[in-house]
Parts: structure tokens; C-alpha cells; sequence
């Protein structure tokens, strides 16, 4: 079905749900009723006021998370759609999008999702943004909440291991994008990322040039695919030993990761370089390596991967990939925009942006340890 004969559909017939198309009465229960619901009557169901429900909906004021929870509910049951909302799936379309990302405070994703929000503003487009905080649970209850609103489609930037069949769920309903993170088996979808295998590749070689030969790698979540494109690619130029150790993508588990080899005595024989999946995990890899007494990069050179805004800052100023967050949010987004204003259901489309390896003070040529 197209977007177009989706359009064309009311969004419910007098007396009717929304989404069971049966009538409703206003007390919540199912009769012959001669309108559709309205927010007296979401209210009157869940037992709080009108003013609730509508700092619910729009979360424009804080409610208690068991009253939201009870809200949305009678929402759903009742199919209430708002009056303005109503008037704009007759006409086909909201003019909003979705966009899910694993930390806002993360400024890689701030410059993806400042990428999106601007694509979206020059098409006239709104955002709704979802931060996960890296957390599964957290991100499996926002695409339940963004099935049960009306979007015309959604920008996902994956930050745990995705959740395909929800994700599959959702694209019978509106377009996906996914941006910087593939999600496995998933058809259908547009894909927006950098290079990360190249990327890898770049600093398997620079740190291959510099002479050295022992690397400790610290990989993303395995159900990622960029921290394990990252990592395959740094391999493949390396061709030295590598010792792998998982993190998270966050700055804890970077220096978790290296202070628990540090604690057996040192890092792992002849090792002299740390590549760090991204640039968070490499600055937690610093704090352990200066605690324990290594200078960088005279004993270890670390090696990071994003570059991030505070990448240049740090002490010393840390080499790492470039890719570009802003390129892949606005990108992603376009390219949905793209079909969503034509009202066309999209083929499967990838782009791959190019990475750059940015070098700076913290890798320097292989010593003898």
C-alpha cells in the first residue's frame, strides 16, 4: 500500500475508533455512539483531568510516569486523536518525523541529530527526539510509544542491539532510515553511515607505519555492526597480534577495560597501541594508561574513533576517524524526506559517507616495552 491510498483513508468514521474502526461510548466502553472520542473522555477514563492528558501528550509539562502510563492506555483503547492531528491524516500527512538516538550527550549524536532536525526544518518538517541512554528496555518502550503515534516516519540511530521485529512492525506503518548503524536482516530499509571499515583499515595502517606490531583492540557491543566493522578493518591492515576486549561505546568501559589488564601487571606482552571503537572508550583508555604511569604516547599510543569535538582537547590531543555525524544525520533524514513527500513507499537505498583519519599528538612510533 502507498502512502497516497493510506492518505486518501479518513482517519475514523463517525462513531468510530481510529484504530478498531467500532464505536465507542464516552465512558470508555463499546456501544453505538454518534461521535468520536474527545479528551473530556480520555480523561473522564483514566480518572485525571483534561490538563493531564494534555501535558501527556505533548510532554510539554512533567506527569507521574503510572498516570502517563494509565493515559496512553485510554488513548490507544479509545483511538482519541487530537483535533489538529485529525486534520492532518486527512490530509495524509503530519509533517512530523521520529528520531531515536542512543546519547544526546554524546556530541557525536548531538551533530547527527542537529544534521536531521536541519534537513527536516527545510522540508518543513518537525522532530520528535528519543534518547536511550545505550539502554535496550528504554528503546524497546519509545518504539512501542512512536507505533501508537502518527508519524510519517522515523530517522534510527541504533545504540544497543536493535530490535529488528519491532523495528519490522513499525515499517509497515511509515519509512525507516537508519543512520551510522545497520541493523542485521532488516530489508526495506535506507541506510545512512560512514565508512567504518575504512576507517578501521586507516588506523590499522597508520599505527602499522609507526612500527608497531602488539595492539589491544576495544570493540563495541557485538551485536553493532560498526564497532565490528571498525575492528575487521583495523585487523586487515594491521597484520600484527591483536588482543580484543568488548566495551560499550561509553567512557567507563574504556578505562575499565584497560585498568583490569593494568591490575594483572601490565598490558597484554609487547602491546604498544590501544584502538579504541570510539573516541569515549580511547579517553577512558587515557585515564588508565596516566593512573598506572604510561605516557602517552611515549609508552602506549591510543588511537580513537569519531572525533568528536573534545577529541582535539584532550590531553595529549587525540588521533582518531573523522566521520561525518552531521553528513550521516542530514543524510539519512533527506533521503526519507525524499519519499515521504512524494507519498512513496521507498526502495531499499544506502549511503556511505567517507572517514578521514585525523592525526594528532597520542600515537607516535612503536618504543621497545
Amino acid at each position: 500500500m502507498t502512502r497516497e491510498s493510506q492518505g486518501s483513508r479518513a482517519p475514523y468514521g463517525p462513531g468510530q475508533s481510529y484504530e478498531s474502526g467500532q464505536p465507542y461510548s464516552s465512558d470508555g466502553g463499546r456501544a453505538a455512539v454518534r461521535r468520536p472520542a474527545s479528551i473530556k473522555d480520555v480523561a473522564a477514563a483514566a480518572g485525571v483531568s483534561p490538563t493531564t492528558v494534555s501535558h501527556v501528550l505533548s510532554g510539554n509539562r512533567p506527569v507521574n510516569e503510572l498516570t502517563a502510563t494509565r493515559v496512553r492506555s485510554v488513548v490507544n483503547r479509545l483511538g482519541y486523536v487530537p483535533a489538529s492531528l485529525a486534520r492532518s491524516l486527512q490530509a495524509g500527512s503530519t509533517s512530523v518525523i521520529g528520531l531515536m538516538i542512543p546519547d544526546i550527550s554524546n556530541t557525536f549524536f548531538a551533530e547527527l541529530a542537529k544534521g536531521a532536525e536541519d534537513a527536516a526544518h527545510d522540508l518543513g518538517y518537525g522532530l520528535i527526539l528519543c534518547n536511550t541512554e545505550f539502554d535496550a528496555d528504554r528503546e524497546d518502550r519509545y518504539l512501542g510509544m512512536i507505533r501508537s503515534r502518527f508519524i510519517d516516519g522515523m530517522v534510527y540511530a541504533s545504540g544497543s542491539p536493535p530490535s529488528r521485529r519491532r523495528l519490522e512492525a513499525l515499517m509497515g506503518k511509515f519509512p525507516i532510515a537508519l543512520a551510522d548503524e545497520e541493523v542485521e536482516g532488516l530489508e526495506g530499509a535506507l541506510i545512512a553511515t560512514a565508512d567504518h571499515e575504512a576507517g578501521g583499515r586507516m588506523v590499522g595502517e597508520h599505527l602499522r607505519a609507526l612500527g608497531h606490531r602488539q595492539a589491544l583492540v576495544l570493540t563495541g557491543p557485538r551485536a553493532l555492526k560498526s564497532g565490528i566493522a571498525r575492528a575487521n578493518g583495523f585487523v586487515q591492515a594491521f597484520r600484527g597480534e591483536v588482543v580484543e576486549r568488548v566495551g560499550d561505546f561509553k567512557e567507563a568501559s574504556g578505562y575499565r577495560l584497560v585498568a583490569e589488564l593494568l591490575k594483572e601487571g601490565s598490558l597484554p606482552e609487547g602491546c604498544t597501541a590501544v584502538f579504541a571503537a570510539n573516541d569515549l572508550m580511547a579517553f577512558g583508555a587515557l585515564l588508565a594508561l596516566r593512573e598506572a604511569g604510561l605516557s602517552v604516547p611515549d609508552d602506549v599510543s591510543v588511537v580513537g574513533f569519531d572525533d568528536i569535538r573534545a577529541a582535539s582537547l584532550a590531553h595529549p590531543p587525540l588521533t582518531t576517524v573523522h566521520q561525518p555525524a552531521y553528513d550521516v544525520g542530514r543524510t539519512a533524514t533527506a533521503q526519507l524526506l525524499q519519499y515521504v513527500t512524494r507519498g512513496e513507499v521507498p526502495p531499499a537505498s544506502r549511503h556511505t559517507l567517507p572517514v578521514e583519519l585525523k592525526v594528532r599528538g597520542s600515537t607516535a612510533p612503536a618504543t621497545t616495552r
